[in-house]
């Protein structure tokens, strides 16, 4: 039988760990949880940050804004976030997965972010040179168009065929028309809008430099003034219509990419966001179901321990029975063998022990016995040889002080024998009362048992 302290020891060091495990693991699903949802707010931010972009880009390009600060801030933001994603953050205690998808998946989006990052500048630069054109097209639209109007009123005045004046007429509506068909244009980026826009600047420019080079516009001075303001502005006018033109297909262009990408890169994104989440529950279920094996480990630890308690109380029952019955008298039989209990326990031992002490109190007595024979019998051989000697020394031809001498010599050894025979008859004695209080123990205990 394993020792009473050898197995509460055990069961200590069992406890402990077991309560040690279930610490650290709410410690751990603690501090994953919390750490998996900043990453996970974050990848997902991400998502938001890749539409305020996009958004940013189609509101700058609608509504003809100069300013990028949004736009930066949220790129700014999101490649800030990125590498947080990629290599941690100290100072909000993160540190990056070295799961390899994550990583495989992270180096995508960075590659496909880039690529966007790319057409966004474009766009800027694009738009940022765009912004002149057009704020000078929409300044002095109302300008070319009161010049064609001009010449309107002037073949009016000079009272010019209907063909004419109506063909001249077209030309206001051209200019606005262009006007609309331009906007359209960079709203829809359609061909459609773009070729329509092509074909009525076409024919406003024929029709202005048509008039322009007629003679007989050029022989009337009134007539030939307004169509010649109208030319010459409008030489001004179309170069910045071209380049407002040009920027605006590469503008559209950049506008098509960035919608193709931003769709791929939001793919990709939505991708790691639930793969971290995927990761986080798997991890979450994985130390749950840790805990649950380390509390059945302590259900069987507890069974365990209350099984090696009833069997350390039913020990303590049998040692406490054996000392009340020492205590009682109520032991039969050689007392040494009767208090012993089988095993190898702390309590087994101490009851051996007390068996071992009663053996030797039962040699002792024996030993005190012999010696006090043995003392009684060297008394009485002093004796003898004293008598014997003083016997002798009555008829001996010896002086006065040899014979007093002698004589003190003679009972000094008396003393001696009767002071060491007297220690010999009181250890005797506490001998004798105390093997007389074991014979009462052993008779009252046969005293009972010849009643019972």
């Amino acid at each position: 039988m394993t020792k009473i302290v050898t197995r509460l020891i055990v069961i200590g060091i069992i406890t402990t760990f077991c309560v040690g495990v279930m610490i650290g693991s709410v410690i751990l699903i603690n501090q994953r949880s919390l750490q998996d949802g900043y990453l996970i707010n974050i990848a997902g931010k991400q998502r938001m940050l890749t539409q305020k972009i996009t958004k940013e880009v189609f509101v700058i390009n609608s509504q003809n804004k100069q300013g990028f600060r949004e736009l930066n801030l949220a790129i700014r933001e999101f490649e800030s976030n990125l590498n947080i994603l990629q290599y941690g953050s100290q100072e909000k205690s993160i540190t990056p997965l070295v799961n390899p998808t994550i990583i495989r998946q992270l180096d995508l989006i960075k590659n496909q972010w880039l690529m966007f990052k790319e057409s966004i500048g474009d766009f800027q630069k694009n738009a940022s040179s765009i912004s002149a054109d057009k704020n000078f097209l929409d300044d002095n639209n109302p300008i070319i168009l009161r010049l064609s109007d001009n010449i309107v009123k002037a073949m009016v005045e000079a009272k010019m065929p209907p063909k004419v004046i109506d063909e001249a007429g077209k030309q206001r509506m051209l200019i606005q028309r262009m006007a609309y068909l331009f906007i359209r244009y960079a709203t829809r980026w359609d061909s459609i809008s773009y070729y329509e826009f092509k074909e009525a600047y076409d024919l406003y420019d024929s029709v202005i430099l048509g008039f322009y080079r007629n003679k007989t516009y050029q022989s009337n001075p009134k007539i030939y003034q307004a169509i010649k303001e109208a030319y010459e502005f409008w030489e001004i006018y179309s170069k910045s219509l071209q380049n407002v033109l040009v920027t605006q297909e590469k503008i559209v262009e950049d506008l098509r990419s960035i919608a193709a990408q931003n769709t791929d890169l939001l793919n990709q994104i939505d991708w790691m966001v639930n793969y971290y989440s995927d990761i986080s529950t798997h991890s979450r279920s994985y130390l749950e179901k840790f805990q649950y094996a380390a509390a059945f480990i302590m259900i069987l630890l507890a069974l365990y321990s209350i099984k090696n308690l009833f069997n350390i109380h039913a020990h303590l029952e049998k040692f406490v029975q054996k000392t009340q019955m020492l205590a009682q008298g109520e032991i039969k039989g050689d007392l040494a063998e009767v208090i012993k209990l089988e095993g190898e326990s702390e309590l087994s031992v101490a009851s051996k022990n007390l068996s071992k002490f009663l053996n030797r109190f039962h040699i002792a007595k024996e030993t005190s016995n012999r010696a006090k024979e043995l003392s009684e019998d060297i008394s009485e051989e002093i004796a003898k040889i004293s008598e014997e000697i003083s016997e002798k020394l009555e008829v001996a031809q010896i002086s006065q002080a040899k014979r007093k001498s002698i004589k003190n010599a003679i009972n000094l050894g008396e003393d001696i024998a009767i002071q060491s025979s007297e220690q010999l008859i009181v250890v005797a004695r506490l001998l004798d009362k105390l093997h007389s209080i074991l014979q009462e123990i052993e008779e009252s205990c046969k005293e009972k048992e010849g009643k019972k």
